[in-house]
């Protein structure tokens, strides 16, 4: 782990290892209440708080050389103040390889720390869509399972019959596959008069064309409803060929589970 810390001179200086600031502690350069942090994220504290700092072995030194100083006399103190000198010195070069050394260690922390920063922002997006969609499939099984086919009333032929000539006016709500596809297999059998070559059968069979055109806009209409569509969709099947085989693909979807824009769900529960 690297450390900071500030001089005499305000400068900010870094070391890449605890053993190293115990040396600069060691050299007086930095003293108890020098300020010093670990890591670049770290907070500014006194350097007697730090772990691993001794301060100890100082004290004790600092009234042995005040002792000596008192007592040796000037040949004997020459001899003890060169090993400082080396030592400081040997610090020193120390020093200015610590600061070389963790400046490149600082750059490429930096550019680690960048590189998490743009990772997590990459991440988050990711992973928020990924949640919605966990949601929104959750929330689907759950009206799967609720809706599903097997819980639900189907209508017959002549239930459906029954509805769409009751509701033959009647443009809102929804409609179910099944109240759709029995009433279009009625209107399947009415029309089969009038492809016969006989007039009279033409003629009865475009009555009943009549008498079911209401019914079977109003059930088309509640059909595409089901599955949260206009009824003004219908206008497409005015176009050849394709505008009919749209309209088919359409009626033949499940409708939307649960309630929609257009009213409840068209099948009641067993």
């Amino acid at each position: 782990m690297i450390y900071k810390f500030i001089d005499n001179n305000g400068a900010e200086i870094t070391v890449n290892s605890l053993s190293s600031l115990q040396a600069l502690v060691d050299s007086e350069t930095i003293k108890e209440n020098t300020k010093v942090k670990a890591g670049l994220r770290g907070k500014w504290v006194k350097a007697e708080s730090v772990e691993g700092l001794n301060f100890e072995e100082k004290k004790v030194e600092e009234p042995l050389k005040e002792e000596t100083e008192d007592i040796v006399d000037i040949i004997t103190r020459e001899p003890e103040t060169t090993p400082p000198l080396k030592v400081s010195k040997g610090r020193k070069k120390e020093e200015v390889k610590i600061k070389t050394e963790t400046k490149k260690d600082i750059e490429e922390e930096k550019i680690v720390e960048e590189k998490e920063v743009k990772s997590e922002e990459i991440t988050e997006p990711e992973s928020k869509t990924t949640t919605e969609e966990v949601i929104s499939k959750t929330e689907d099984d759950k009206l799967e399972e609720e809706y599903a086919d097997k819980k639900m009333e189907d209508i017959n032929f002549f239930q459906s019959l029954k509805i769409c000539f009751k509701k033959f006016v009647d443009f809102k709500g929804r409609a179910s596959r099944s109240e759709y596809w029995w009433y279009a297999l009625f209107t399947s059998i009415i029309s089969i008069p009038s492809y016969l070559p006989n007039e009279t059968a033409q003629v009865l069979g475009g009555l009943a064309w009549l008498i079911i055109l209401l019914p079977t806009l109003a059930v088309t209409v509640r059909r595409l409803h089901d599955i949260n569509k206009s009824g003004w969709f219908l206008l497409i099947s005015f176009i050849p060929i394709i505008g009919t085989i749209i309209i088919l693909v359409m009626v033949i979807e499940k409708g939307t589970l649960g309630k929609n824009r257009f009213g409840e769900y068209p099948l009641k529960f067993k």
